[in-house]
């Protein structure tokens, strides 16, 4: 795959703002992500699983601020 059509998909998807979630606020799985954003419909497969590697780091990287976030509001919570 293109190194910018990659990059531009991983930023098109930035640029959406956090992650789709289900109904209990998880993230979708991967495959349901390139569902979503219909990669499905763009991507050939071997594409599809490039981007399906950069989505599974975009969803470790949003669940690890999400819990950053939650040990920083629940120290501000402490110290109050």
């Amino acid at each position: 795959m293109n190194i910018y059509k990659r990059q531009d998909i991983v930023a098109f998807i930035r640029s959406q703002g956090k992650l789709p979630t289900d109904q209990f606020g998880q993230i979708l799985p991967v495959d349901d992500l390139i569902s979503w954003f219909e990669l499905d419909k763009c991507l050939d497969r071997l594409e599809q699983q490039i981007i399906k590697k950069e989505l599974e780091a975009l969803v470790e990287a949003e669940q690890a601020i999400e819990k950053i976030k939650l040990m920083e509001q629940a120290r501000t919570n402490m110290s109050s």
